[in-house]
């Protein structure tokens, strides 16, 4: 089961998530080019979690910054 769910993510991130990949900051690994399984799950996760929002409707630019800040956050939680 894990085998299939391992193949879903990675055919997901070859058709659709490589438009949306942000490696993260790191100093020491400033020159990744190709994105890891656990970068390719924050993008899912982050752009699940971008998609729930969406649905909040928010008018002020304050809930939305903060809002980005914590599904950041939460999209690199494993």
């Amino acid at each position: 089961m894990a085998f299939v769910i391992h193949t879903l993510i990675v055919i997901w991130f070859h058709q659709v998530g490589h438009r949306h990949l942000r490696f993260p900051d790191r100093p020491w690994y400033r020159h990744k080019s190709e994105p890891s399984f656990a970068d390719m799950l924050t993008t899912l996760r982050r752009l699940s979690w971008q998609d729930k929002i969406r649905t909040l409707h928010l008018k002020s630019s304050i809930a939305k910054k903060v809002l980005a800040q914590i599904v950041d956050f939460l999209s690199l939680a494993g």
